[in-house]
């Protein structure tokens, strides 16, 4: 089971809609109102769970900022509070998202589908001076092998 998780402008629900159609044999389920509504929610008890948290870099009108931060923290805090190891899925299209989505729950419920969305190795290469390369993408590959090798 895949459980999605996002404030206010998220995109939640649309990555949720794409993973249902991306993912037919998994139950993708957006538990942000559930979760949202009582901070106090226990977590499924069975089976393999995968938790995706949207990250907040998709447009928000300035009218529901302090809304999506509100409920951003609440998600954040109630994960933590229950010790769930979750991924943050970022991505400016829904295609990107989309696509990292399917990274993270290759890592926790590998499928063919999410294999398809696997980096090859090639691309998972670090330079050999990378504290001086600033290249972003070479920090993200970096930061995330660390965090994926505490999972």
């Amino acid at each position: 089971m895949v459980h999605v998780l996002g404030a206010c402008h998220s995109g939640a629900e649309t990555l949720c809609a794409d993973l249902a159609l991306a993912l037919p044999l998994y139950t993708v389920l957006n538990a942000s109102p559930e979760w949202l509504a009582a901070p106090q929610r226990a977590l499924p008890a069975q089976g393999q769970h995968c938790w995706l948290l949207c990250g907040l870099d998709l447009e928000c009108p300035a009218s529901a900022q302090a809304q999506q931060q509100r409920e951003d923290a609440l998600l954040r805090a109630q994960l933590m509070r229950l010790d769930v190891v979750f991924r943050v899925v970022y991505g400016i299209t829904p295609l990107q998202r989309l696509s990292h989505a399917l990274q993270a729950i290759d890592a926790v419920a590998p499928c063919a589908t999410t294999s398809r969305h696997r980096a090859s190795e090639a691309s998972q290469r670090l330079r050999p001076v990378c504290e001086q390369c600033s290249d972003p993408e070479c920090e993200r590959r970096l930061f995330s092998s660390l965090t994926t090798g505490l999972q």
